[in-house]
This record gives structure tokens, sequence and C-alpha cells, in this order.
């Protein structure tokens, strides 16, 4: 009986192996077929001194702002950002060019100083330069980017101390329900037509130095003539304090059409509501831009190029345009303008730092006097 049990026993295991599933074991492939391992990613020159600068501006762990346009709530916001990247503070001082020049000459004199970074219009920054309170920037890492420049930004400076974030244009604006598409000047010569006498809004030259800015690099290029700013002033221009006054009558329709003044200066209007366009010329429109530069012999020199490089980024600059409701000077970013006010002028003329010498002689001479309204 023990024998047939044990029979039994065996022909059962024998029909179980035979209908499992047979495993087959994966043959190694050989040397010659093996896939070669993964090479190391390198970084670029641009990573690794980024990487560097951003370890040297971690260490300093602060940076200060002398600045005239990164205050309020757009100001909180570009600080944060900032921040929030790199987990550097900010101190933030406010304030006008001509007020931080002699501050900073005062701090270098001293050798107590305190600003790192500072940021405005052109005209004040290179005064800061001529004093010998700047340093270069062509180090940045972010200046290795190619073609995504919407201009140069070194165009005032070559030596790279002074570098554009937010180009400046000074746009004629219209009111849209004064003014039919078709009857919009597109030319400086439709400006001086009899249609616009008495209709033209302009920023009192005394006090805005919008028409130095507007008129002198097109005088100087040929796009308009010399004599232009009799034949505009013969239109009996309407004139109002400055431009957010400009944009105020404007946008109350006491005139049709208003020169000039940064399409910034209009964006809360017409994020509001207003009926406000700005408009191109074809001989072109002239142009600046706020500029910034990193303080020579700053306690905090690394966190101070690590922001101005940052702004450049297309972080920074996404950040400060819609921070601001500005442009920027990347053409992979779009500005922070409203539809009616996002603009780029098909011919812009860049200001220089002699037409910044010339309009100060303007002034001097009262250039301005054919523009002012007769009495």
């Amino acid at each position: 009986m023990n024998k047939l049990l044990s029979l039994i026993f065996v022909s059962m295991l024998l029909v179980t192996l035979a209908c499992s599933p047979q495993v087959k074991s994966t043959p190694t492939p050989p040397p010659s077929l093996a896939l070669p391992a993964s090479p190391a990613v390198t970084p670029g020159r641009e990573d690794l001194a980024l990487q560097k600068l951003v370890e040297a501006a971690k260490k300093e762990g602060k940076v200060t702002l002398y600045t005239f346009n990164f205050i309020g709530d757009a100001g909180i916001a570009i600080q944060s950002a900032f921040t929030e990247r790199y987990g550097i503070k900010i101190d933030a001082i406010s304030g006008r060019g001509a007020e931080f020049t002699e501050r900073l000459k005062t701090e270098a004199r001293t050798k107590n100083q305190t600003g790192d970074y500072t940021e405005g219009s052109p005209l004040h920054l290179i005064n800061m330069k001529k004093a010998g309170l700047t340093t270069t920037l062509a180090d940045l890492p972010v200046l290795q980017e190619k073609d995504v420049w919407k201009l140069d930004i070194g165009y005032l400076d070559q030596d790279k101390h002074l570098l554009a974030y937010s180009p400046i244009f000074q746009w004629p604006l219209v009111n849209t329900k004064l003014v039919k598409p078709e009857d919009e000047p597109k030319s400086w010569l439709d400006l001086l037509q009899p249609r616009w006498k008495g209709k033209i809004l302009f920023a009192d030259p005394v006090i805005a130095s919008n028409a130095y800015m507007a008129f002198q690099p097109l005088v100087k290029g040929g796009m308009i003539t010399s004599d232009y700013l009799d034949k505009l002033g013969a239109q009996d221009l309407l004139q109002v304090i400055g431009p957010t006054q400009g944009v105020e009558a404007l946008s109350r329709g006491e005139a049709p059409i208003f020169l000039f003044t940064a399409a910034s200066t209009a964006t809360n209007a017409v994020r509001a509501g207003a009926p406000i366009k700005i408009i191109d010329l074809k001989e072109g429109m002239s142009a600046q831009a706020n500029l910034m530069a990193v303080v020579k012999d700053s306690p905090h020199p690394n966190a101070a190029k690590l922001f101005a490089n940052w702004l450049l980024s297309k972080e920074g600059q996404s950040v400060q345009a819609k921070a601001r409701g500005a442009d920027g000077v990347r053409k992979d970013v779009p500005s922070g303008f409203p539809p009616a006010l996002a603009l780029d002028p098909v011919r812009p003329v860049l200001t220089t730092s002699d037409d910044l010498e010339t309009q100060g002689k303007m002034f001097q001479d009262k250039v301005y006097l054919p523009l002012l309204k007769k009495k």
C-alpha cells in the first residue's frame, strides 16, 4: 500500500511541474552591446558664473537699493520676488536722482557707504558715473544671453556701468472717442494740420523735460526740421502742468491729443477705462530708458550685482513689467501695459549722452519759448 501511495505522489508531482509556467532567465548582453553610461552634464560658463555670484551674494546676505521706481506696491512685489528667489534681504531707500548723487558723493568721501545699487533717469546716473561712483557690470552672467534684447541695454554707456532695464518712449496719446482711427496723426507733420489747432495738450516745458526728450534727438537725426518747435507752437498748444495732468485732461475729453508722455503715465487711467491709446509716428519716436548701476566700493557688491543680473533675467523682467505696468528690455517678456499702450515704435531713436547735455543747454537757452501759448 505504501508503495502505491508513493507512486501516486510522484505522478502528481510530475503533472504539476509539467503544467507550471517556465521562467526564462534574461541573458546579459555582451559588453559590446551594453549601453554607455550617460555623460555628466557640464554647466555652461554662464551657469557657473551665476552660481559663483549667488554664493558670494548669499554670504553678504543683503543689498541696499537707492531707488526712485521700486517703491510702493510695485517695489514690494519686485523686492519680494528677488528675496524669495535668493533669500537675500533688500533694504530700499526711496528718493530722487539728484539727492542720491549727492548722498553717494558724501558716502564715498567719508568712507561710510550704505548704498549698493541705484536706478533712475539717465541724466542722474550719467552724473554718478562721471563722479566715479559706479562700477562696471560687463561681467554679469545674463549679458551672455544673445538675441533676447529689444535694444542695446548698454546704449548710453559702452563701459556698461549703466544698463537699461526699462525703455521709455515719449508717445503722443489720443482720446479714441474724439479721434477716429482714420484721422489719427501718422506723421509729425500731421500734428501741424489746421484741424488740430488749439486742440493739442502739451506739458509745461519749464517743468517737464518731455519736450526736449521728444524733439531734440529727432532734430539731430534729421527726422524733423529745426524749426519744428516754432511750427508746433503756432498750433496754440493747451498747456498743462505735467504728464499726469495731461493724461487726466485727455481722459476727460478736454482735447483730442496729448503730447507727450511715457506710456506708464497712462496705465492706471486706461485700466480704469479711459478712452486713451498711444500712436506711432513714421519718422521716428525718441526714447531713453530707466538705468541702473552698482555703486563702486559698496558694502554688498555681489548682492547688488546679483540683483542687477536678476532684474535683466526673464524672471526679473517679467516681475518688474507686471508690477510697474511698464515695458522691459527683453523680446521674450511681454510688457506690463494694457493693450492700448502695448506698442513698440517702428523707428525708436535712442537718446545719447550728448543729447542729454544738449537738452540741458536747450533749457538754459529757453528754446522752449515757441511752445508756450501766446498771450
